[in-house]
């Protein structure tokens, strides 16, 4: 027989097909590589914590915070690079944090004074407003933010209901405060901020869609917006504040004590009691002295005639600022930001809140114009809050954070309370050396920002975890910031609305103030300011302790 006869020697030989080789072995992912698909996986995925009161939503959540926990540990620190081991870092230890407060029933409280949903949609109204975008489907997308928003209330409506079943009701103070908020937002008049989108649609959107769209929206506000908020100003009015508790602090409802401890340790960036704190406040109030009097702010009156608007004084001040930053700072956004004029402030009764460039328009910095904050100084200029809530404060910080294009998205778009509440009070305290303090009533309105701050941790505290009264928070602080009884009552509220958000400010201070201590004392005359700021700045926000590594290794390296 042939030699291809012998078919069961082999079969090559007469042009069958060889035997595929086995599958390789699966390439194993490289860390770098697999940690930066996790943490971007995240973003797409995560749900916004505001707007999730939602019972199956806030199951939905607490799940995707756990599995990408679980899958980020199964990454091999020890192969990272030291920028990746970073990102791990954070990344880790923010999942960490937010597990935890899935323990607390925050969405059963979910109406604040301070700044809560309904106030943020009317800020969304007026930045809608104010840059109307040129498409048709932007204002499309607004109409369905209707519709979410008015899901929002009624779930926020069922929540408190559930939350007096069990045990977890707001201040009375609290819902006092609200009812006149939501009494302006539900108002059917042309006056009402909600219609603020229908008067600014934009030539650009032609007819007949742009006559569709007015028309649309005018119903969607008229007949759902205003409706829906009036119906939880009733809810709130006729159901709730009858049962809210007459007391303001964490500490009285179920387990308040490991609440209010949590919020401590999410606001200061580290592990701190509440006792601690309170020391801290303590040593912090009387390190920086007695109050003094009232001063006149460094700058012309902004509301007596003929002075400038608020607006234009403050440009003034920012064209100030900015030619006297680069003595200090070698990166300086050149992004723009709103002035704009505000009859309340989602912030603890401070003159002037800035917020960060978002989805919904630009940076903004509010100016209380109406003179309800802080007495008279609401219609100052004043440098040190600039300086703290705008350039070098928080929209240099946030505005180079946003700018790291490099960074993962949950690091660009996030924020860390003590490391950005912190710089901006460090900030402030850069005036001096920008020469924009230039007399005793300058430094005098920068060392009573400092004081509110220090004053926080002793009130905040004494509030949530030391058992004080209303009565003696109200005393402390017109003892030692001078205010009058409305300012303190909105100082108060607003601890009350937002336990342990307050001690953030100088908390996160005091560790930048002792990190460039340290440098300066570790590089001596090879410190240089500039470079420092650079350095501290460049990665984002963060832990503060992760802050203080990094930063101790990089002036290790320096030197």
């Amino acid at each position: 027989m042939g030699w291809c006869g012998l078919a069961f020697l082999t079969l090559t030989a007469c042009g069958s097909p060889p035997r595929p080789p086995p599958p390789p072995a699966p390439t194993p992912a490289v860390p770098v590589e697999q940690l930066g698909r996790l943490v971007e996986g995240y973003w797409d995925e995560h749900l916004p914590a505001d707007t999730a009161i939602a019972p199956q939503v806030l199951a939905d959540s607490l799940g995707i915070e756990r599995r990408y926990l679980a899958e980020v540990r199964s990454v091999p620190r020890e192969k990272l690079d030291a920028a990746s081991r970073l990102t791990y870092d954070i990344f880790v230890r923010q999942r960490e944090l937010l597990i935890e407060g899935f323990t607390f029933p925050s969405e059963l409280m979910p109406i604040n004074p301070f700044g809560s949903m309904p106030q943020q949609f009317a800020a969304q109204a007026l930045d809608l407003a104010a840059h109307p975008p040129a498409s048709a489907a932007e204002y499309e997308k607004w109409l369905s933010r209707i519709d979410d928003y008015v899901r929002w209330t009624q779930q926020a409506a069922a929540n408190m209901r559930e939350g007096m079943r069990r045990g977890y009701t707001s201040p009375r103070a609290l819902i006092e405060r609200m009812l006149p908020l939501l009494e302006r937002l539900g108002a059917d008049e042309s006056a009402n901020v909600l219609y603020a989108p229908l008067r600014s649609l934009p030539l650009t959107i032609p007819e007949p869609k742009r006559g569709e769209l007015s028309k649309a929206m005018a119903d969607a506000v008229s007949r759902r917006l205003l409706p829906a908020n009036r119906t939880l100003r009733d809810f709130l009015r006729q159901e709730y504040l009858p049962r809210a508790r007459v007391g303001m602090a964490l500490s009285e409802l179920p387990l308040g004590n490991q609440w209010y401890a949590y919020r401590v340790k999410r606001a200061v960036g580290t592990v701190l009691s509440p006792d601690e704190v309170n020391r801290l406040g303590l040593a912090e109030v009387e390190r920086i002295g007695a109050p003094m009097p009232t001063a006149p702010a460094p700058t012309r009156d902004a509301a007596a005639p003929g002075a400038l608007d608020p607006a234009a004084a403050y440009r003034e001040l920012e064209a100030r600022v900015r030619a006297a930053m680069p003595s200090l700072f070698s990166d300086i956004p050149q992004t723009d930001f709103d002035i704009r004029a505000a009859a309340w402030l989602p912030t603890q009764a401070n003159a002037l809140y800035y917020r960060r460039a978002g989805s919904f328009g630009p940076a903004v910095l509010y100016v209380d114009t109406q003179g309800t904050t802080q007495g008279t100084a609401a219609r100052k200029v004043l440098v040190a809050g600039f300086l703290q809530q705008a350039l070098p404060g928080h929209h240099l910080q946030m505005t180079l954070q946003l700018e790291r294009a490099a960074l993962p998205r949950f690091r660009r778009f996030g924020t860390e309370p003590a490391f950005t509440e912190g710089w901006g009070l460090y900030a402030a305290s850069l005036g001096e050396a920008l020469g924009l303090y230039p007399d005793e009533a300058a430094k005098s309105e920068a060392a009573a920002g400092e004081m509110r701050c220090a004053v926080a941790l002793v009130v905040d505290t004494g509030l949530h975890a030391k058992g004080w009264t209303r009565g003696q928070a109200l005393a402390y602080l017109r003892a030692h910031l001078g205010i009058d009884d409305l300012d303190a009552e909105a100082m108060v509220d607003s601890y009350a609305a937002n336990p342990a958000d307050a001690l953030a400010c100088m908390t996160g201070a005091l560790r930048f103030r002792a990190l460039r201590a340290h440098a300066q004392q570790w590089l001596g005359a090879r410190f240089d300011v500039r470079e420092y700021h650079a350095e501290l700045l460049k990665d984002g926000a963060m832990p503060m302790d992760l802050l203080e590594a990094k930063m101790k290794a990089w002036a290790e390296a320096a030197k």
